[in-house]
C-alpha cells in the first residue's frame, strides 16, 4: 500500500512540475512558429483547447502573435490568424489542403452516420453544396421570399398571442429560432412537411460540440432527438416523390438522392446535416443581433427610421403628412430586395457577424508546402505533409490593428469612412500600422469555401431583426424592474458559453415581452 501511495505521489508531483514548465517556458528565440508548450506528452495542449477554444487560442494569439503551433491530440496544429494566409488556404487553388476528415467528424456528429461516411460527405461538398449556392442565390431569393415572409408573420404573431400582447414574456431564443425554422421548412420543404422539429433540432444542436470534440456528457435526450428527426425526414422522403409542392431545393435534392441511390437512412442523415447548416448558424448570429438592438433603445430608434423611410419611398404619399399606408409585411411579401441597400441594418448585421464568429476551419496538408504570412513582406511558413493548418477567423476580426475597439459593438462600424468603402480604418501617417486595401472580413469564408447560404441568411437576419424594430415591439422582460436598462445579473448581451461550434451560443436565454405596433397584420 506505501509503494502504490509513493507512486502516486510521485505522479502528481511530476503533474505539478510539467505544469509549472508550461507555465513558464517560452519559446526559444529562433523557434518559427514559435510553439506552444503543453504541460504532458500526447495530451499537451488539448484539454486547454477543448474546454475553451475561443479563450485559449485568444490567449495564444495575444502572447504569440498572428501564427504559432500547437499538439492538439495526435495532430500538430499550425493557427493562422494573419488575413493573407487565411485567405491563401481559403481560396486554396491547388488542392494542397484537405478538410475531409474535419467535416466528416461534424457530419457524424449531427446525424450519426455509422458507416459511408465519406461518400456522404462527398455528397455533401460536391452536389449538395453547389444546388445550395445555385438555389439561394441572390437573384432568386424572390421565388420563395412571399411564402417563406408569410410563414414568418404567422409564427411571430403566434408569438405575439402567447405573449398576451406584453402581459407574459417569451423566449427570445424560441422566437428566433422556432420561427426561422417554420418559415424554412415551409418555403423549401412544401406544406406536407412536419415542421414541428424545432425542439428535436435545438436539442441536437445543443449536443454538436461535446460530439464533435468527444466530451463526455448526457447523451440520452440529443440522441433521442436525432432519432425522432430522422424518422421525420425519412417520413417526408418517402412521400417526397409525389409531392407537386416542394419547392426548387427540395426536387434537386430528392434528383441528386436518386442519382446516387442512396438507402432512406442515408438521405435521412444527409437531409438533416442540410438543415442542420440552415438553422444552426443563422438562428445564434440573429439572436446576437436582436439581444444589442434591445441593449441599446438608441439603435433601434435609429433602424425604425432607416425602415420608416424605405416605407416612405414605397407609400401613396397623398397629401401633406399623411401616415404611411404600405406596412413593413405587405411590402415584404411583394418585394424580396426592399431591406437591400439599408446602410445601418447592413453595418449590424456584418458588425454582429465580426463580433461573434468563432469558426477555425482546420485543413490538413497533402503535400510539403510553403503558406504565405504575410504578402507585402514576403513572410512565410513551411507546413509539412500530414500537418493541419488551422484558420482562427476570431484572431483577425478582433485584431486591433484593423478594427479599433474590436472586441466592442459598434453597430455602425462598416457604414462610414474606411470600413465602408474597403479602405484601412487607421490613421494612414502611423508607419507602425499595417498598410491595406481593405479589412479583412472572412463572416462567409472566401473562395472555394465561401458559405453557399449566405445569402439566405443575410436575407433572414436583416428580416428578423427589421421585423423586431419595426412591425413588433420588443422590450427586455427586465425593462419595467430596471428602469435604466438591464440588470448586472442578466447583461445584454448575455455572456456567451466557453464551447460553441463557429458561432457563439449564448449562456443563457433572454425573456422579452412582445407587441404589435399596430403597422400591418
Amino acid at each position: 500500500m506505501a509503494f502504490f501511495d509513493t507512486l502516486v505521489l510521485i505522479a502528481f508531483a511530476s503533474i505539478a512540475l510539467s505544469l509549472v514548465w508550461s507555465h513558464f517556458r517560452q519559446p526559444r528565440a529562433e523557434e518559427y512558429p514559435p510553439a506552444v508548450p503543453g504541460f504532458l506528452p500526447y495530451i499537451s495542449t488539448s484539454i486547454q483547447f477543448v474546454l475553451n477554444p475561443s479563450g485559449f487560442l485568444w490567449t495564444c494569439f495575444k502572447k504569440y502573435g498572428p501564427i504559432f503551433k500547437v499538439r492538439i491530440g495526435n495532430r500538430q496544429v499550425t493557427v493562422i490568424s494573419s488575413p493573407d494566409s487565411i485567405a491563401a488556404i481559403l481560396r486554396d487553388q491547388h488542392n494542397v489542403f484537405n478538410s475531409s476528415s474535419i467535416q466528416i467528424q461534424l457530419t457524424q456528429a449531427v446525424a450519426g452516420v455509422r458507416e459511408n461516411a465519406l461518400r456522404l460527405q462527398e455528397i455533401l461538398h460536391h452536389q449538395m453544396s453547389p444546388l445550395a449556392g445555385r438555389t439561394l442565390a441572390k437573384t432568386t431569393v424572390h421565388k420563395f421570399s412571399a411564402t417563406y415572409v408569410e410563414r414568418l408573420l404567422r409564427e411571430m404573431n403566434a408569438f405575439v398571442a402567447s405573449s398576451e400582447r406584453g402581459a407574459k414574456t417569451v423566449s427570445l431564443m424560441e422566437i428566433v429560432g422556432r420561427c426561422r425554422l417554420a418559415a424554412l421548412c415551409h418555403a423549401f420543404f412544401g406544406p406536407s412537411f412536419a415542421d414541428d422539429i424545432y425542439d428535436d433540432l435545438s436539442c441536437m444542436d445543443a449536443s454538436v460540440y461535446p460530439r464533435v470534440y468527444r466530451i463526455p456528457f448526457y447523451w440520452r435526450p440529443s440522441t433521442q432527438a436525432r432519432k425522432r428527426l430522422i424518422a421525420r425526414l425519412s417520413a417526408y422522403i418517402s412521400q417526397a416523390e409525389e409531392d407537386s409542392e416542394m419547392g426548387d431545393i427540395m426536387i434537386g435534392t430528392v434528383d441528386i438522392f436518386k442519382a446516387n441511390k442512396l438507402a432512406p437512412e442515408e438521405m435521412a442523415w444527409v437531409l438533416l446535416v442540410f438543415v442542420w447548416g440552415l438553422y444552426a448558424n443563422s438562428t445564434h448570429m440573429t439572436f446576437w443581433a436582436l439581444t444589442e438592438v434591445l441593449a441599446d433603445k438608441g439603435l433601434a430608434a435609429r433602424l425604425h427610421e432607416e425602415v420608416d423611410n424605405v416605407l416612405h419611398t414605397h407609400r401613396d404619399i397623398g397629401k401633406g403628412d399623411a401616415p404611411c399606408t404600405t406596412d413593413l409585411p405587405a411590402l415584404l411579401r411583394t418585394d424580396a430586395h426592399v431591406l437591400d441597400g439599408l446602410p445601418l441594418l447592413d453595418s449590424v448585421i456584418q458588425e454582429t457577424i465580426r463580433l461573434r464568429l468563432i469558426a477555425t476551419p482546420w485543413r490538413e496538408a497533402v503535400c510539403d508546402t510553403e503558406l504565405v504570412v504575410d504578402a507585402a513582406t514576403g513572410q512565410r511558413v513551411m507546413v509539412r505533409k500530414g500537418e493541419y493548418v488551422m484558420a482562427h477567423l476570431m484572431g483577425t476580426h478582433w485584431d486591433e490593428r484593423w478594427y479599433e475597439q474590436a472586441n466592442k459593438f459598434v453597430p455602425d462600424r462598416f457604414m462610414s469612412g474606411g470600413y465602408a468603402n474597403g479602405q484601412e480604418g487607421t490613421d494612414g501617417d502611423n508607419a507602425a500600422q499595417p498598410k491595406r486595401t481593405k479589412l479583412p472580413f472572412f463572416g462567409w469564408g472566401g473562395g472555394r469555401e465561401v458559405c453557399k447560404g449566405r445569402n439566405l441568411a443575410t436575407y433572414e437576419m436583416k428580416l428578423m431583426v427589421a421585423l423586431c424594430v419595426h412591425y413588433l415591439h420588443i422590450t427586455h422582460a427586465d425593462s419595467d424592474k430596471h428602469k435604466s436598462g438591464p440588470s448586472s445579473a442578466n447583461p445584454l448581451p448575455p455572456r456567451a458559453k466557453k464551447r460553441s461550434i463557429a458561432v457563439q451560443q449564448t449562456e443563457r436565454d433572454v425573456m422579452v415581452r412582445l407587441n404589435l405596433t399596430g403597422g400591418g397584420n
